[in-house]
């Protein structure tokens, strides 16, 4: 079921970060849960994978928001979510048809993150703001707190596409890109689009009501009255070819991170084999937890339910940080 907005919003990139393209815009969403006699307000980003948009994480919002309010902590506190669409994928992607770079990375994914957070001043202007993202969008709130610190007050991130090493990282990034290529992007008729891909074990596993928001915000109708995908196959695959060496910063990043975080992993990814998930249990244990779930690298779109619980666990966490960090500076 769609999540309506309280508003939308088409905001301009800088042009630095265009490196002399032609100006284009990222669309974004604002969801405003109002709490009765507030006197708190608290802000989540939500940044979605490579292939998917904005709509794909309205089951996990509906159902987080729904479990937020009935927690008694939460009563007198004004709710936000901001769900976006990367510069080449959903809405966003249609607003910047023909500026594809082939230089773009997921460096240029955080650097928009930043962009979207400043322009709803969600550091400065919340008692705490906590990023949720899935696979590429978990490295880029990782990239953008590990370039910009201090910007969030927790994060949330399944699946981020973290690798030990070079090696790893590369073979990953070939592996992935070649299936790209394969990736069929437009048909004749919406049905045919939708059989097209419940053949496919990937989609058959998706919760329905995911896979209707993909298949509903996630394609468009042409003049020829075909039907295409708005992430084209060619975005993914830039995307993902640059950003292997990203996905070896985001190792180091994450042992850099100072701010409660909580990693979920799915037992049947092939990510979650890395060597680094092995050894992060190694690392601060009081800031970072890791939990494993049941499910495959699409775990949010899966199981959008089985999600909401450890994204309620390290909002509580948060939550108490803040609140110890404030009587800390009154004392």
């Amino acid at each position: 079921m769609y999540l309506q907005p309280s508003s939308t919003h088409t905001i301009p990139l800088n042009l630095f970060m265009l490196r002399g393209q032609k100006p284009q815009s990222l669309s974004v969403n604002k969801h405003d849960f109002p709490g009765k006699n507030s006197n708190r307000k608290i802000a989540f980003l939500f940044s979605h994978a490579t292939g998917y948009h904005k709509e794909t994480f309205h089951p996990i919002m509906r159902s987080f928001r729904d479990q937020l309010r009935v927690q008694r902590e939460f009563d007198q506190t004004d709710i936000t979510f901001i769900s976006w669409d990367e510069r080449h994928h959903g809405d966003s992607a249609r607003l910047n048809e023909g500026c594809l770079s082939e230089d773009y990375s997921m460096t240029d994914n955080a650097l928009d993150t930043k962009q979207v957070i400043d322009f709803f001043d969600l550091k400065g202007g919340y008692d705490y703001f906590i990023g949720v993202g899935h696979s590429l969008g978990a490295c880029t709130l990782l990239l953008c707190e590990y370039y910009y610190p201090g910007t969030f007050s927790g994060l949330f991130l399944v699946e981020p596409l973290s690798f030990a090493t070079m090696k790893e990282a590369i073979y990953i990034q070939e592996t992935v890109t070649k299936a790209f290529k394969k990736r069929p992007e437009e048909w004749k008729e919406m049905e045919e689009f939708r059989e097209s891909l419940l053949s496919k074990s990937v989609y058959k596993v998706m919760h329905p009501e995911v896979f209707d928001l993909y298949a509903r915000y996630g394609l468009y109708e042409t003049d020829e009255h075909t039907f295409k995908l708005k992430c084209t196959r060619r975005s993914e695959e830039i995307i993902f070819r640059n950003s292997f060496h990203e996905s070896y910063i985001c190792s180091k990043a994450i042992r850099e991170l100072t701010i409660p975080t909580q990693f979920v992993l799915a037992t049947k990814s092939f990510f979650t084999a890395s060597e680094f998930w092995k050894k992060i249990s190694q690392l601060d244990s009081k800031l970072l937890r890791l939990d494993v779930s049941k499910g495959t690298h699409l775990l949010p779109y899966e199981q959008p339910d089985a999600i909401v619980p450890h994204l309620l666990k390290l909002t509580s966490r948060v939550a108490s940080t803040s609140e110890k960090s404030f009587i800390k500076a009154m004392i």
